[in-house]
């Protein structure tokens, strides 16, 4: 794994200061890790939580945007997309003016985590890799 990955300090830094965050790939299938992640965010922050998925019209009792460009910019994108996907959703992310990406952990082998940090800081991003977002909110946020 990449030694550039944040370091705790940076990751508390980051979640103190998020006012927006995007669900980037969010499903309608309660069982599916993106659904409970978005579902923790709507119900235990004082975020807004925008859901974006072009093949979901609607989940959690809100509608989704197709688009990430369809809601403002976020300050941290959680990617639930296919690691093959990545570099392109890095792309998009910085696109859209957001600050952030949140990669998830234990989907992608380390080559492909460690080009999608790259490219993310290469674009002025802050990108957070194999780190599970709900505990490090717990940690750092409450």
């Amino acid at each position: 794994m990449d030694a550039g990955l944040l370091d705790d300090a940076a990751v508390g830094a980051l979640l103190t200061r998020v006012r927006r965050v995007a669900v980037l790939g969010v499903s309608d299938r309660f069982n599916r890790p993106s659904f409970r992640l978005a579902a923790y965010l709507l119900d235990r922050t004082a975020w807004t939580v925008d859901l974006v998925n072009p093949h979901v019209v609607e989940t959690l009792g809100r509608l989704c945007a197709p688009l990430l460009a369809d809601v403002p910019a976020p300050d941290v994108v959680v990617v639930f997309r296919a690691p093959t996907a990545w570099d392109a959703v890095v792309d998009e992310v910085a696109g859209v003016g957001g600050g952030a990406v949140w990669l998830p952990s234990g989907v992608a082998d380390a080559a492909t985590t460690d080009r999608a940090v790259a490219r993310g800081r290469d674009l002025g991003l802050v990108v957070v890799a194999d780190r599970d977002l709900r505990a490090e909110h717990r940690r750092w946020c409450g």
